[in-house]
Order: structure tokens, then C-alpha cells, then sequence
């Protein structure tokens, strides 16, 4: 169960002038686990959240999420660098979820292309039925 999610920094750049900007843009996102520290009844989980945006700029938030729900999280840790599946798929979950939303608005500030793709409207066609 994720209890609450905190941005501890967020930093934002643009690496070429708006008029040069390349006609096909690739978007990469990467999602780290940085530590895991127990606090009472609660795990707090670090993470950095990095989305880049070929080589027009990139965007990078950090932060930390407070979870409970699995009791060996904290040993997994220490001992693999991982998280337990379960609680691996909530937990980036949340952070991926968090982290576009956050993603978005700071694209469209540093006039970056959004990180997911927008849909494609298309005109419906003209049928020609049986009448």
C-alpha cells in the first residue's frame, strides 16, 4: 500500500534552440530505485525518475515513496539491489504515474514535446451503405 509520495527535487533542461529541433524526437524514461530505509511500520523507498528527450533536453525527479505491504522489502534490498515482484509492480507504478504527470507540465514549460504520446484524431470515412 502506498501511504505517500514525495518530490525531493526536480530539474528540467532544453539543450537546443527551440528553431533547430529535429524532425523525429525519441523519448527514453528510466525509472532508478536508489534505497530502501525502514521507518516504523512503513518503508521508504528513494527513487530517480529520468526522461530524455533525444537530444533536445532532459528531464530528471527525485523523490521518495512511503510503503507498507511487504514484509521483506528492506532484506530483498540490501541483499539484491531488488524489490519483491509484488510489491516492485505497485510501487513503480505509482512513481511512473507521478513522475509523467509531473513530466508533462514541465515539458510543455521548457517547450519539450510531451513524454507520452498524444492521440491521433482521424476523420471517420464516409460510408456508403445499402439503402
Amino acid at each position: 500500500m502506498i501511504k505517500d509520495l514525495e518530490i525531493s527535487s526536480i530539474d528540467g533542461k532544453r539543450f537546443a534552440p527551440l528553431d533547430s529541433r529535429p524532425q523525429e524526437i525519441r523519448i527514453d524514461q528510466n525509472l532508478t530505485i536508489l534505497d530502501v530505509r525502514r521507518e516504523s511500520d512503513f518503508y521508504r523507498i528513494f527513487y530517480k525518475f529520468i526522461s530524455t528527450f533525444s537530444t533536445l533536453g532532459n528531464i530528471t525527479i527525485e523523490g521518495s515513496i512511503l510503503y507498507s505491504g511487504a514484509d521483506d522489502i528492506e532484506m530483498k534490498w540490501k541483499k539484491d539491489k531488488n524489490l519483491p515482484d509484488a510489491a516492485a509492480a505497485e510501487i513503480q507504478g505509482a512513481i511512473f504515474t507521478s513522475s509523467i504527470v509531473e513530466t508533462i507540465v514541465i515539458a510543455r514549460d521548457l517547450r519539450l514535446p510531451p513524454p507520452i504520446p498524444m492521440p491521433n484524431i482521424q476523420k471517420k470515412k464516409d460510408i456508403i451503405g445499402f439503402g
